[in-house]
């Protein structure tokens, strides 16, 4: 009986322990070496993810630099944070950039982050202006309704009040959108060049597509537009400049300039004008289509591009040389039976624009031709 009382206690203990076990949290056992594991990961991964954020602050850093052509800028990066050093030509430039470098966003995990956390300026005296007369310029682009300002203007006032009139333009539907692209830097400051700038944003925002340049003080304007609109344009135009001068106005109702095109596009297409083998030099046979494509000349509008191509026989270099020339010899007979100097531009395009097969004496006989069509807005 005693030996089986003992035999009894001990199986009871050992079920004791062996459940007493089996309820010990797991915690204290577990969580030691799942931290030791994390804080292994942390010293690892450290300096990895710390060149990958510091890469990403780089190339934010140079594309704003290089967006905003700061060539004069040099950027020292640690981490999140930018230094940037050099000698802005003013110190609104400088400020200017350490804005664009704090704001820059580059895709991240989660979406468009902004890499760097602070900006500090480290910039040398402003460098002197060598030219302080130099003029403002600009060119102003209308196209598929947006409104795009490029140019120099010499204060944020300034440029506040052309980007407000270009937004006055803005209807949702021959205007839809401003892109303001303007610079800031040092530029004469005379109320008579805003007072052009205005003026050419009027003229340009009445165009369908269009392009209005003030380029070393002459304005120039490109504009295509339907019929009715022609006389409220020209109106535009013919206000006297307060500076500059006015050039080249080429104003394209696109109803004369589809007819221009398509009766240019048919004289040529039938007939070809003949050049003498491998030369610029027209044959007299093409002297009576010559007159003709002349004649329809005469009723176009602006400025009319001859566009000389060849087929692909002879090296590509040769080519573009025949091409031009004979473009240029076009353009000369056109001169010599009245169309204006002025309204006509050569350019060859050798074999690089084939419309058949070069493979066949046919289709290269079709590639070797002259093309005329007017020069438009978006060109």
């Amino acid at each position: 009986m005693a030996t089986f009382s003992l035999l009894e206690k001990r199986t009871a203990s050992r079920r004791v322990r062996y459940r007493s076990a089996r309820r010990l949290p797991f915690m204290p056992y577990g969580f030691v070496p799942a931290f030791g594991l994390l804080v292994l990961l942390w010293i690892g991964m450290g300096p990895f993810a710390k060149y990958v954020i510091e890469q990403s602050v780089v190339r934010s850093t140079e594309q704003v630099l290089a967006a905003n052509d700061a060539g004069w800028a040099t950027a020292v990066v640690s981490g999140q944070q930018v230094w940037l050093e050099g000698q802005p030509a003013t110190p609104m430039e400088g400020e200017q950039l350490v804005s664009l470098v704090r704001a820059a966003r580059m895709p991240a995990l989660f979406g468009d982050e902004r890499p760097v956390t602070r900006v500090r300026a480290r910039y040398g005296a402003p460098i002197p202006s060598t030219n302080p007369t130099r003029k403002p310029e600009w060119t102003f682009r209308v196209s598929e309704g947006i409104l795009k300002l490029e140019g120099t203007v010499p204060d944020e006032v300034t440029r506040s009040s052309l980007a407000a009139a270009a937004e006055g333009l803005v209807d949702g539907q021959h205007i839809t959108r401003v892109d303001d692209l303007l610079t800031v830097t040092h530029v004469a400051d005379n109320p008579a060049y805003t007072e052009v700038a205005l003026k050419v944003i009027a003229a340009v925002g009445q165009c369908d597509r269009g392009v209005a340049t003030f380029l070393n003080e002459e304005f120039s304007l490109r504009c295509e537009l339907p019929n009715d609109g022609v006389a409220r344009i020209q109106q535009l135009v013919a206000q006297p400049l307060p500076v500059g001068r006015l050039g080249n106005v080429d104003i394209l109702p696109n109803e004369a300039v589809a007819t221009c095109d398509s009766s240019l596009a048919d004289l040529l297409a039938t007939t070809h004008i003949e050049f003498a083998l491998a030369s610029a030099t027209i044959d007299p046979s093409s002297n009576d289509l010559l007159q003709s494509v002349a004649n329809a000349a005469a009723n176009c509008p602006g400025t009319l591009r001859i566009e000389g191509h060849t087929d692909s026989m002879g090296s590509a270099n040769a080519n573009e040389l025949l091409g031009d020339a004979r473009a240029e010899a076009v353009r000369e007979a056109l001169i010599e039976r009245g169309i204006p100097a002025d309204r006509l531009i050569a350019e060859g395009f050798g074999a690089r624009r084939p419309i058949d097969d070069n493979s066949t004496a046919e289709g290269r006989a079709h590639n070797r031709r002259i093309e005329i069509r007017v020069v438009r807005a978006s060109d």
